[in-house]
């Protein structure tokens, strides 16, 4: 008849292999290449001459391999299929022998197997011996693996006692921040609760002087005392417990000259926020009258192991550059506590319905107060203005020079954060 029979070719982008494609994109692909497969049968019956054959996806190359060109097909396979069906061959013998030819084609392909550049180059993440040590989730173990932002964090630390006597690290581990520390002040001490991370940390730091406690019960004036003046401390928090070691190390504020430490992105963001932002709250109130708190840097996950599921950030707070301003403050740090807890509990009523049942009380100096303040809510005022608040309710009072258990509390009370 002179009619030539063109099959249409159906690409399908490498992306979308058959180990990558869709189930209804995989079953309409297949019907395609089976219709096709008939047309050509039934195209060679008539007379009619084939000109292309593209095999269909099922004969793909495996996952993760690129799907070879059409010419490429064609030369090793494709040539001969046109040929038979030309030719007037049986084209059952035709498919068998073109199935064992793909087949081969497809083991030959899987022995070579091509993975992507992003999982080649991805470092791993350190391990350690799982019969020697496995980090706790239940201490919140996060220990620092990236040497570049370990070295940032030491070298933000700065310490003019003699041989570093004074630099405290909370929670070394197994020892990653403690290596570089003790290099730099061979005399500095740390505390830890865990005692498998005591004995690898014995190993990698010989000679390091460690104190097994919790860092929550750690009597940081006592400390002070020891080793001759306020303590630079520096450490890599437990998340789930962060914001209450800063309160802890508050009531020992006048023990303290700075501190460095590491702590999720979020609490760091609410200890530095201002007030009409959702973040500011009670920590943030406490920490800015109690020291000079600036974010140096963030932390990706890929700097711990194990990787935790949050931004962390290196947090900066002088005790030291504050403590004019706290004694300045004139007001009990307990009373303190009960007023910003009590508006923040809940910070959307207006400070004169949400203070009331604090000027009920026998020991206050008001029953009601004043208007500049009865219709504001808790974060609309500046930290300082607690500070007024609470000297209108409670009076004037000198602030405590030495240790005063107040926001973690004298009975193991916490501060709701």
């Amino acid at each position: 008849l002179g009619f030539r029979v063109f099959l249409g070719v159906m690409v399908v982008p490498p992306s979308e292999a058959p180990g990558h494609m869709p189930p209804k994109r995989k079953r309409y692909c297949s019907c395609a290449a089976a219709i096709a497969t008939a047309g050509a049968i039934a195209a060679s019956s008539a007379g009619f001459q084939v000109t292309h054959w593209v095999a269909p996806p099922s004969f793909a190359a495996p996952d993760l391999v690129p799907r070879p060109s059409l010419s490429a097909w064609c030369a090793t396979r494709g040539n001969d299929a046109h040929r038979s069906f030309a030719g007037g061959q049986n084209p059952r013998q035709t498919s068998r022998s073109r199935t064992a030819q793909e087949a081969r084609y497809t083991e030959e392909l899987q022995l070579k197997p091509v993975q992507p550049l992003s999982w080649a180059d991805k470092p791993r993440a350190p391990t350690l011996p799982a019969q020697i040590f496995k980090p706790k989730q239940s201490l919140s173990q996060n220990f620092l693996a990236d040497p570049n932002y370990i070295y940032k964090m030491v070298q933000a630390v700065e310490d003019n006692s003699h041989r570093g006597k004074r630099v405290l690290e909370l929670g070394p581990g197994t020892g990653a921040l403690t290596t570089r520390l003790f290099q730099k002040y061979p005399e500095m001490f740390a505390v830890e609760l865990d005692q498998r991370a005591m004995r690898v940390l014995a190993q990698n730091v010989p000679g390091v002087t460690c104190i097994r406690s919790d860092v929550l019960l750690v009597n940081y004036t006592k400390l002070a005392e020891i080793r001759g003046g306020p303590l630079n401390v520096i450490g890599n928090l437990p998340y789930h417990v962060s914001t209450q070691i800063l309160f802890t190390l508050a009531d020992h504020a006048a023990s303290v000259n700075k501190v460095h430490v590491t702590m999720s992105q979020q609490v760091a963001k609410r200890l530095t926020a201002r007030p009409g932002t959702k973040a500011y709250g009670g920590p943030s109130v406490v920490f800015q009258l109690y020291a000079d708190i600036s974010i140096l840097f963030d932390l990706p996950p890929t700097a711990f192991f194990p990787r935790p599921g949050v931004i962390s950030s290196y947090v900066e707070l002088d005790f030291a550059a504050a403590e004019e301003r706290r004694l300045e403050m004139e007001v009990d740090p307990r009373d303190l506590r009960n007023v910003t807890n009590r508006a923040f509990r809940y910070r959307s009523k207006f400070l004169k319905n949400s203070l009331e049942p604090l000027m009920l009380c026998h020991s206050t100096l008001i029953d009601e107060l004043p208007e500049e303040y009865a219709s504001l809510r808790a974060f609309q005022l500046e930290p300082w203005e607690f500070v007024h608040v609470t000297q209108l309710i409670f009076g004037k009072k000198p602030f405590p020079r030495h240790l005063r258990l107040a926001w973690r509390g004298e009975f193991g009370r916490t501060v709701s954060a």
